[in-house]
């Protein structure tokens, strides 16, 4: 459901525990000082490289997953690769089987 539904149909947000998050007082003070002292460009700066720290991160753990996947696909395509080839063999066989029983019986029907 839209969370814009949500809100308009229960009257409440979806996740409203976490927007009423305690906030350490201390460190939101911190932060303030911080942006006062430097300035609001600098305080962007750090933001921004904390961000980019961030999704580094994010996109770290997806390539470890998607990495764990295609080596569980890769398997999976081996061994289906392996299946395949027996079973192509198997025909080969068989069709070499076949063509000699045909020589066989057009050099039986020849005589």
């Amino acid at each position: 459901m839209n969370p814009a539904d949500q809100i308009y149909y229960y009257s409440h947000a979806p996740h409203a525990e976490v927007l009423n998050m305690p906030i350490d007082q201390s460190a939101f003070d911190t932060v303030i000082q911080l942006t006062e002292r430097l300035g609001i460009s600098v305080a962007v700066v750090i933001a921004a490289f904390w961000y980019i720290m961030f999704l580094t991160k994010q996109s770290a753990k997806e390539r470890e997953g998607w990495q764990a996947r295609d080596e569980m696909n890769d398997e999976r395509i081996m061994k289906l690769v392996e299946s395949s080839s027996d079973a192509l063999l198997h025909v080969k066989v068989a069709l070499e089987q076949n063509t000699l029983a045909m020589k066989e019986f057009i050099r039986y029907r020849a005589d």
